[in-house]
């Protein structure tokens, strides 16, 4: 049902904009309550990491609970990560952040399921819209999250205080949402792959282009992504400054969701993924220009859209897997390679960025772009035959 869709696309909107903050302002307070620069994002690797290990839990979960209640759980979680945010930033625990920071991707791998949640409420031909909706949730929490976390910057006295127990309170107006809801409740699929099954996934032609558009874009636009609060610091511009660029950005990765999907049935998936790495690259290079804050915001926007087209492109690959116990396999599998990948990305761009500067962490994303595109382009004659 479309109400389902709208109500599931508002949960959405609340998870991003409470994540909008995190993704803001994380690597600023890693960097200050560290031991040591270097471990500025390792607070974001918990999230990440704690995203990455639930994938593989939560279907078990929804079997047992349904939808609306893992979904609950989730938002409970949030509400948990906000709270000990704030403690910690009152206290100023770098190890108390690192915990906070686990709940928070409790929150981020239930909220990841609102889109099949969708899909699953609604008839064949309406899954496509039904997602569609979810998603565009994140086109107003780009809007309205950084702006939401700059307002709580100076509300107490302790800086970024105000700013996480805002979060707190997205999470929590989430739940009346998710009981307005009738989700299914149904026996999902058990995600326990056999050894002879799991190499048929990875040899499947589709496989390693999806996974690598998918994971490789997550990976390199997180890359510059935290690095980039690091280095607007470093230019003298304040967090205020670093949640305006990350809102560009925000708007980059959501804002052409419905034009992509247009894109993708026009020209195909493949054409659309390696735009999106012209796109991405085309980011770096304008990053590399200056050091003005329109730059950062330009950048930081052709980046988000970049990833756009990388990660629609990846995944409507995937989507092409005509037999669903094969697709829900390589579907489940990219979700946990892409946030492994995201893992490693978030425990070593502080250590990256404090050891070699801005410049080698735009410099060295070009040349893993050259890799992914040089890889999937081998493969292309390999999707022309399916």
């Amino acid at each position: 049902m479309r109400t389902t869709a709208l109500l599931l696309g508002m949960c959405q909107l609340l998870f991003m904009a409470a994540a909008a903050v995190g993704i803001s302002f994380n690597g600023l307070v890693g960097t200050e309550l560290a031991y040591s620069p270097v471990l500025a994002t390792i607070p974001f690797l918990f999230i990440t990491a704690s995203t990455a290990l639930l994938t593989l839990i939560l279907p078990r979960l929804f079997a047992r609970v349904g939808y609306r209640g893992g979904f609950a759980l989730g938002v409970i979680c949030g509400i948990l990560g906000g709270v000990l945010s704030a403690w910690a930033v009152w206290i100023q625990s770098f190890w108390g952040f690192c915990l906070a920071c686990l709940f928070v991707g409790a929150y981020q791998a239930s909220a990841l399921y609102y889109r099949f949640a969708a899909a699953d409420s609604v008839a064949a031909a309406d899954k496509g819209s039904a997602i569609a909706w979810v998603l565009s949730g994140g086109i107003i929490a780009a809007v309205i999250g950084p702006w939401l976390g700059k307002q709580g910057l100076d509300y107490f006295p302790v800086e970024y205080l105000g700013s996480y127990l805002l979060t707190a309170v997205l999470a929590l107006l989430a739940l009346p949402v998710l009981l307005m809801m009738r989700l299914p409740h149904k026996k999902m699929a058990d995600t326990a792959r056999a050894p002879l099954v799991l190499a048929d996934v990875v040899r499947y032609p589709i496989f390693l282009p999806a996974v690598i558009y998918c994971a490789g874009g997550y990976g390199l636009m997180m890359f510059v992504m935290l690095a980039s609060p690091l280095a607007m610091s470093h230019c003298g511009y304040g967090a205020g400054d670093a949640a305006s660029v990350i809102q560009w950005h925000l708007l980059g990765m959501f804002g052409p969701s419905l034009l992509t999907g247009k894109a993708i049935g026009r020209y195909g998936a493949q054409p659309v993924a390696l735009s999106g790495c012209a796109v991405l690259a085309g980011g770096c290079l304008m990053a590399m220009t200056g050091e003005a804050l329109w730059i950062f915001h330009l950048a930081l926007l052709l980046v988000g859209i970049g990833w756009n087209f990388m990660y629609m492109g990846g995944s409507t690959l995937l989507s092409h897997v005509s037999d669903d116990q094969l697709r829900g396999r390589m579907q489940s599998l990219n979700e946990f390679i892409t946030y492994g990948v995201m893992t490693f990305t978030a425990g070593g761009t502080g250590w990256f960025y404090h050891q070699l500067g801005w410049g080698s962490v735009l410099g060295s994303t070009l040349g893993f772009l050259a890799v992914v595109i040089f890889v999937t382009a081998l493969h292309r004659h390999k999707l022309a035959l399916l």
